[in-house]
């Protein structure tokens, strides 16, 4: 994935957000070391997905929810 140019850090509490006119749920949650982020929705043919970042805001994996991840 790449990064802005000068990309800064910014920070995201754990929630849980629906935005009803996408269909679309969002998921933060803080991890060891890190943060996951889940978008579920029926918008989503293929299932949920899952984002996961490291403490420096890095994605390090993705891949459908609750199945094992495509570590980058």
């Amino acid at each position: 994935m790449a990064l802005k140019p000068d990309a800064g850090i910014c920070r995201v509490r754990e929630q849980i957000i629906e935005d009803l006119p996408s269909g679309l749920t969002l998921q933060f949650e803080a991890t060891e070391g890190g943060c996951r982020l889940v978008i579920a929705g029926r918008a989503l043919p293929s299932g949920s997905r899952e984002i996961l970042f490291d403490a420096e805001g890095r994605v390090t994996g993705i891949g459908a929810a609750g199945v094992k991840k495509l570590h980058l």
